[in-house]
């Protein structure tokens, strides 16, 4: 095959990956918003193995071990170990990272039932400095379902205030509803 032919066949992979990402990230922000009491709520966790914590460098660190389970509301977030990071001088909570074999995050979308859910070998919840937006990202072998789409992908980072997928890191596929466009 020429080099030629081998562009375009790379280009056109690219195109349709991004016009993939762009049609899942449209259907799962159409649904409503996260619910908005969420980040009002304590961020609680569980463990059942061994807990440690150390202050190094501005942050205290906080590691749970075995079959650790984080809720903020509706948010729940399960897996085998979590590292918790606060500001010392605030003691604001910066970052949860959680690893598993796999990590499941699950969370109400809306106050009629419906949820968003993920899987990965490693999740990062933490705020967008800029927007307070809340933001999960889904690291290795990467699932997240809506009532509306599937995407699996290498990592997925999802803006959870928005509903809204802003990256994901290929390959990917996924799949959306068979629901016709508003109009026909």
């Amino acid at each position: 095959m020429s080099h030629l032919a081998n562009a375009l066949n790379t280009l056109a992979g690219q195109k349709l990956h991004a016009l993939l990402l762009g049609f899942a990230a449209l259907t799962l922000s159409s649904n409503a918003l996260s619910l908005a009491s969420d980040k009002q709520e304590k961020v609680t966790w569980e463990a059942a193995g061994n807990s440690n914590m150390t202050v190094e460098n501005g942050l205290r660190t906080l590691t749970l071990e075995d079959s650790v389970i984080v809720t903020q509301g509706s948010l729940r977030i399960t897996g085998d170990r979590a590292i918790f990071e606060y500001a010392v001088e605030s003691n604001e909570l910066n970052r949860i990272t959680v690893y598993g074999s796999p990590v499941g995050y699950s969370q109400q979308l809306s106050t009629d039932g419906e949820n968003v859910a993920g899987t990965s070998k490693e999740l990062r919840l933490y705020s967008d400095e800029n927007t307070s937006d809340s933001i999960v990202e889904l690291i290795g072998d990467a699932a997240i379902t809506s009532p509306d789409s599937t995407m699996n992908c290498a990592a997925i980072t999802y803006l959870v205030d928005l509903d809204l997928i802003r990256e994901a890191k290929g390959p990917c596929n996924g799949s959306l509803s068979s629901t016709s466009p508003q109009g026909n």
